[in-house]
């Protein structure tokens, strides 16, 4: 995580604070998670109302707004918009809708979908993107100072190698990022989609879009661990 690798380049005295941030960051990592479960758990419900099959996710709802009501909203819209689409969600599953309510479904859930998607975005680009703007930084001053105090030769040249492979892991990093960025958008895309042609959809059309989403959800998992 980025808190621990900078510690390559901090004073001892920094380090204490690296380590509160460090804690940050994974308490990020589980918001993220959480966010994009409930994302998931709502396209699922969307795809058995696609299915005409019988909406029964009431327990992994409930554990999943236990766990979010324990993780601080970034702002108010975005608490609001996981009480709606939990609530939307629960009603699915309660009221046991089927294939006729997949119009209202969409166009419910349509609005607190995007805000908890600009929320992921915003994290993760804000975030953990301005920790890679950062890190790569302090790799660059703290070989550059290392480089101008050696009169080694061979000394210099291991540092380049070295800065350059650190350089390439920001590199990779920030390509995770910019990945996630895209797939998130994607994910936004689609659901308006469905939302501006949901009076003309076909069975298909949602599975797939669903289908889709899921899959790029799952995708997003493995970015994660990257960041």
């Amino acid at each position: 995580e980025f808190p621990n690798r900078q510690k390559r380049y901090q004073p001892q005295s920094r380090h204490a604070n690296l380590d509160v941030m460090a804690q940050d960051r994974a308490t990020q990592k589980t918001a993220l998670l959480l966010r994009q479960s409930i994302i998931e758990t709502y396209m699922k419900s969307l795809g058995h109302l696609a299915a005409d099959e019988v909406v029964d996710n009431t327990e992994e709802l409930t554990q999943l707004s236990a766990a979010l009501q324990s993780q601080p909203a970034t702002n108010p819209q975005e608490a609001e918009a996981y009480k709606k689409i939990a609530g939307i969600v629960t009603t699915v599953a309660v009221k046991r809708w089927r294939q006729d309510q997949l119009q209202n479904l969409i166009e419910q859930a349509n609005p607190p979908i995007q805000q908890i998607l600009e929320s992921l975005h915003r994290i993760v680009s804000d975030g953990f993107g301005g920790d890679l703007q950062t890190e790569e930084a302090a790799i660059q001053n703290y070989y550059m100072t290392l480089t101008m105090e050696s009169q080694d030769p061979a000394g210099k040249a291991a540092l380049a190698e070295w800065k350059e492979f650190r350089m390439s892991q920001v590199d990779e990093r920030s390509e995770a990022v910019k990945i996630y960025g895209k797939v998130l958008d994607k994910i936004s895309d689609g659901h308006q989609r469905l939302f501006e042609e949901r009076q003309n959809l076909t069975k298909k059309e949602v599975l797939q879009q669903v289908g889709n989403s899921v899959k790029d959800l799952r995708t997003l998992l493995k970015t994660i661990k990257n960041l």
